[in-house]
Order: C-alpha cells, then sequence, then structure tokens
C-alpha cells in the first residue's frame, strides 16, 4: 500500500512538473513575439463537432496586452483591448459594449497571448504536445474552457477555442507576419456617429 500510494505521488509530481516546464515553454514562445498580424480562416463546431458556421478575419497581437480581432465574414465585428479597456462593436447593429479589461479579461485564456501577469497564468493549466499546446481553465464555470496554439516555424500557425458548451472554433492563420511595427492607435477604437454604447464600466 505505502508503495502504491508512493508511485502515485511521483505520478503526481512528475505531472506537475511537466506542466510547469509545458508554461515555461509556452510563455518563452509568446515572449519572442513582440508582434504578430495575420488573417484568418474560421470554422465553428457544435458539440457533437457538426459545422455550424464559417468566417473569415484578421487578428493582431501587440505586447503588452494589446490585440485586435476582427471578423469581416460572416459579418463584421471587431473586438479591441488596449490592456486598459475592451471594445466590441457589432457594425450591422450599431452596437458598442465598452469592459474594463481588468475585471473582464481574466475570463478568457486569450488573454495570455500578450500578458506574463502570473496570476493569471495560475487560473490555467498548460499541457505540452510538440508543438502545440494547450492551455485549460481550472474554473469549470468559465465561459472558454481550453485554448489551444499551434505553432509552426516560431509563429502562431492555428488556434482552437473550446467554449463551455463544448461548441469549438478553429482558427487558421496566413500571411503572418512577425514583429513588424503596429501603431497603437490600432488598439482603440473611436464609435461612429449614432453608435449605440453600452458602457459595462459604469456599472
Amino acid at each position: 500500500m505505502l508503495r502504491r500510494y508512493f508511485t502515485v505521488g511521483l505520478m503526481f509530481l512528475s505531472g506537475l512538473a511537466s506542466a510547469q516546464t509545458a508554461e515555461q515553454t509556452l510563455q518563452r514562445k509568446l515572449a519572442t513575439i513582440n508582434t504578430f498580424s495575420a488573417s484568418f480562416e474560421q470554422q465553428v463546431f457544435d458539440a457533437q463537432r457538426q459545422l455550424l458556421q464559417q468566417g473569415k478575419g484578421q487578428l493582431v497581437l501587440k505586447q503588452p496586452a494589446k490585440f485586435r480581432f476582427e471578423t469581416t465574414k460572416p459579418e463584421p465585428n471587431v473586438f479591441i483591448g488596449d490592456g486598459e479597456t475592451l471594445w466590441f462593436y457589432n457594425e450591422l447593429l450599431e452596437q458598442l459594449t465598452i469592459f474594463d479589461a481588468a475585471t473582464e479579461v481574466n475570463r478568457t485564456p486569450f488573454v495570455l497571448l500578450t500578458s506574463t501577469d502570473p496570476q493569471l497564468w495560475q487560473q490555467y493549466v498548460v499541457s505540452e504536445q510538440g508543438e502545440q499546446f494547450v492551455i485549460a481553465s481550472k474554473d469549470n464555470t468559465s465561459a472558454v474552457q481550453q485554448l489551444t496554439l499551434s505553432f509552426s516555424a516560431g509563429a502562431l500557425s492555428r488556434m482552437q477555442v473550446l467554449d463551455i458548451n463544448q461548441q469549438l472554433s478553429e482558427f487558421n492563420f496566413t500571411l503572418v507576419q512577425l514583429n513588424n511595427e503596429i501603431d497603437d492607435s490600432l488598439f482603440k477604437f473611436v464609435p461612429p456617429e449614432f453608435t449605440d454604447i453600452d458602457d459595462q464600466r459604469q456599472r
């Protein structure tokens, strides 16, 4: 019995060490990416992996904590963060929702792409399979349960997002550009005239 507990203990410690190594490896990879921009094609699948939707858009990242996620198909939307504020704009409905980044950003592992904050990383478990990293939330009520990042030649080539309803979104990146100059104005949003604004920061 003692040997069994000892073996289980070793397996547990080995798992912790592997997770820590995977996390450190991923952090080192992400640290080499000061800026990232790419076009993407998106596929969304339901829990039974039946195709629900296809889309296209662009993703731009800049250290620290800046991102711009813009879809052009099936409908134009933009999601922007500058480290302090998050903007989500639905162009067809002319609706803008504004969030405080400090309170909202922890709800998705997407923020780990541009953050080295230890408190954020502690909310997730990272595992590694070659050039693929799986980031799983420790909170089973999180809207995003798992984020999978795949790298090729040092650049992010594919991303998968699994939500709490087991809906899977896959993003394949093309026209990737690394570490080019990107102006900070790209990570601010000025709403068009007559936009319906819901400012969640005031609640």
